[in-house]
């Protein structure tokens, strides 16, 4: 091992963030030799890009047509930010010492940068990089990945608190044979037309074999359906991917028959729909009610197909949702909303070329509560956390001030400024934070390069998501 790098953020041990928010942390480098390099910065940046392959036919130079394979590109920058933390751009060689370095790091995401997303055909990408700038040899190139969620509060729109309702029917030729000719109908509804993950899909479905065919079975699947663009030639290519993320099984309905189905489907961790119409990738769900039949009975399986949305904040009530035609009244109580979600990994296998990492999303534990009415652990509150929370990490209790006035940020936080004595007591974030445990003395060769370091200072585990002990391992 060459050279070694460990990025940690502040306060923030999953690296998730939200539109907006400003992103700290640091890097640390480790070298067992000496190095002549010219500089060291760090690049925050997050970018889209999309790519795929097709065969096309076109028509050759005697006329006759042949195929090829064409390849459809894009790729967007959404914000970049470089800083020199050793060194400086085309400057002279210098001698980079063997040992520890510490550098931070900072950067504000854009309010509008758009969800963190890795997909068959393209990503949106969130990184930080640190690269050493060498004068003779390659560039050394360290990267960690974060998560980025632009914020999609389903309340902002009236149309996700409507149902979604439809009675479809369908007729089979196996029956006419036999001179029948009644159809199968499907009677299907839900609650709501968006929800979080997290969320129970409650519906009600009615099926009415009137039929001489027999339903096998009655399925429930939730598609994620992901649109990619490329505009790498002279008209706009668009590619698109349909993924089955949720699955139900409901049960058979036999001919002459008519069963009716109170269930629900669960809503995995996955990315919420998308809301930019111009996008180089755009989200999109399809609830999708199935009555599955015989192929040879002829004419298909009976389909009822909704679009959904997926949000990353609730509507306002929906916690309460017992089903279509129970859903309890909104009335601004302290229970209207499910606590603070947890972040978990996207469900998808999924990935963009050698891109193995996986985005967390808000995933909501709707009906876990504790003796106290906690939903695991974390107090309710009467609206839901617009920042992330540490998965699986019990909260600290509340911090008892002390003389003088104290300003406890949202999560994660920054590093803290000083507060006028006259300015008034800031009430708690409605859910706790994360504070960091004390610090043990520095241990071994530690020098630090770009900003001065506290004397209590000890070096950071390995960033969350990164493999050990190999994390941030760079060229030799």
């Amino acid at each position: 091992m060459s050279s070694k790098v460990t990025f940690a953020f502040d306060n923030n041990p999953l690296g998730v963030y939200h539109a907006g928010q400003v992103i700290s942390g640091t890097a640390e480098l480790t070298t067992d030799r000496p190095k002549t390099i010219r500089s060291i910065f760090i690049t925050i940046n997050g970018y889209g890009e999309t790519r795929w392959q097709e065969s096309v036919e076109k028509a050759g130079a005697d006329g006759k047509p042949t195929k090829s394979i064409e390849t459809h590109t894009s790729t967007e920058i959404y914000y970049s930010s470089d800083k020199y933390v050793y060194g400086q751009s085309g400057g002279s060689q210098l001698e980079l010492p063997k040992g520890k370095f510490v550098f931070p790091f900072q950067a504000t995401i854009p309010p509008n940068a758009p969800t963190s997303f890795n997909g068959s055909h393209g990503q949106i990408k969130h990184e930080v990089t640190l690269t050493i700038d060498r004068s003779v040899r390659y560039n050394n190139i360290f990267k960690q990945c974060f998560t980025v969620i632009l914020p999609h509060d389903l309340n902002s729109k009236r149309e996700n608190a409507q149902p979604l309702k439809r009675i479809e029917e369908k007729s089979f030729w196996w029956g006419s044979i036999f001179g029948a000719h009644k159809p199968m109908v499907m009677d299907v509804c839900t609650s709501y037309s968006a929800y979080v993950p997290g969320q129970k899909i409650h519906f009600h479905l009615v099926l009415d074999n009137q039929s001489d065919v027999q339903c096998q079975d009655v399925k429930v699947r939730l598609f994620k359906n992901v649109t990619y663009r490329a505009n790498s030639t002279a008209k706009e290519q668009l590619k698109t991917t349909e993924t089955r993320i949720a699955d139900k099984h409901c049960g058979e309905v036999v001919k002459h028959n008519k069963a009716q189905f109170h269930e629900f489907l669960v809503v995995p961790a996955t990315t919420p729909s998308t809301l930019g119409e111009r996008d180089p990738i755009r989200v999109s769900y399809t609830l999708r009610f199935i009555a599955k039949t015989f192929r040879l009975h002829g004419g298909g399986d009976l389909i009822v197909d909704f679009p959904l949305t997926i949000g990353t904040v609730p509507l306002l009530g929906s916690g309460e949702d017992k089903g279509p035609g129970q859903t309890a009244p909104v009335n601004g109580s302290v229970n209207s909303y499910p606590g603070a979600p947890i972040f978990q990994e996207d469900v998808s296998d999924e990935q963009f070329e050698s891109n193995t990492f996986k985005p967390r999303y808000p995933f909501y534990t709707f009906g876990q509560t504790g003796a106290n009415g906690a939903a695991n652990g974390v107090p309710a509150a009467t609206q839901p956390s617009l920042y992330p929370k540490a998965e699986d990490t019990p909260p600290h209790p509340k911090p008892t001030p002390g003389p003088g006035p104290h300003k406890i940020p949202p999560y994660p936080t920054n590093p803290p400024a000083s507060v006028p004595a006259a300015a008034p007591v800031a009430n708690l974030p409605p859910y706790p934070t994360n504070s960091p445990a004390p610090a043990a003395a520095p241990v071994g060769n530690f020098e630090v390069l770009g900003f001065s370091i506290p004397p209590d200072y000890q070096p950071t585990p390995s960033a969350p998501g990164a493999a050990a002990p190999s994390a941030g391992i760079g060229w030799k």
